[in-house]
């Protein structure tokens, strides 16, 4: 479903600002409206709220600005539950003292237990324009990571953007086992025999997803490695301006561990989606 609502919060330091840049124009695609959210120990009046947020009355025009007193991964939560269809675009931190790449304890929390998609935006990339022109698409054919596929396409439609799908062969390492994965073939070196059928396959399911080839510009990218380094390896090559990628919601040592390095190291913001699975944790 096509976000309705996008949610930035902002504490009041300059590095949670690095987060509007990159609402703004994803509200301005999906027709959706901009909600700033302030999470603090007392209600301020507008003026002095924006003031404390490092806004003028400019910056927010046609922008929601609300105020919550509370512990403030809990309010955006709740905040955000109450919207429709919500988005939620947060900085990963905003300690001057964490290295990059670092999630702080509200961004964690957020991520880990949002009810909604959340994109990740790095505090170094500051308040630079950003637009979407070419959406990557990490894909190693499991249902899991087909539930990128929607808000991949959904974006690319309104916008414009390519898809460049990246499938990343781990030397050694075994098939997916989850079941419904669309396997892809085993030899980069032979793609004249398997991979047209294999990304045949893809594009049927994105037909199948509402996404059909002529509104939706694609490419597919082979690549042999760790996932986590390859796609930030091919993020900063093709120089893409956002990375969907899908997971189950397990964030505990031992998890996510390709997340975790795209996340550390990725040149660009990242739009992570939670896949449901039956049973499965988160």
């Amino acid at each position: 479903m096509k976000p309705e609502t996008i949610i930035v919060p902002l504490d009041g330091t300059e590095q949670a600002l690095a987060a509007l840049p990159v609402a703004r124009p994803l509200a301005d695609a999906l027709g959706a409206t901009l909600h700033v959210v302030h999470v603090g120990e007392r209600a301020l009046p507008s003026r002095t709220l924006l003031g404390e947020l490092g806004l003028d009355a400019e910056d927010v025009k046609g922008f929601v600005i609300d105020q919550r007193t509370g512990r403030a991964a809990e309010e955006i939560l709740g905040y955000a539950a109450r919207q429709r269809r919500p988005l939620l675009v947060i900085c990963t931190h905003t300690d001057t003292e964490k290295p990059r790449g670092t999630l702080g304890g509200v961004a964690e929390h957020v991520l880990v237990h949002a009810p909604c998609g959340v994109v990740l935006v790095e505090p170094e990339r500051g308040r630079r324009p950003w637009s979407l022109r070419r959406i990557l698409l990490p894909h190693d054919g499991t249902p899991t990571t087909a539930a990128a596929m929607d808000p991949a396409g959904d974006l690319a439609e309104l916008t414009g953007a390519e898809v460049l799908v990246l499938h990343v062969a781990a030397p050694g390492a075994p098939p997916p086992v989850e079941p419904g994965t669309l396997t892809a073939p085993r030899y980069l070196d032979q793609p004249q025999h398997e991979w047209p059928a294999w990304a045949a396959e893809f594009l049927g399911r994105m037909c199948a997803l509402g996404h059909p080839p002529s509104e939706v510009r694609f490419g597919l990218v082979m690549a042999t490695g760790e996932p986590g380094e390859e796609i930030v390896r091919v993020a900063r090559e093709y120089e893409s301006d956002l990375i969907v990628l899908a997971w189950h919601g397990v964030w505990e040592a031992r998890h996510a561990l390709t997340m975790k390095e795209v996340i550390r190291a990725a040149p660009c913001p990242e739009l992570v989606v939670r896949a449901r699975r039956e049973g499965a944790p988160g």
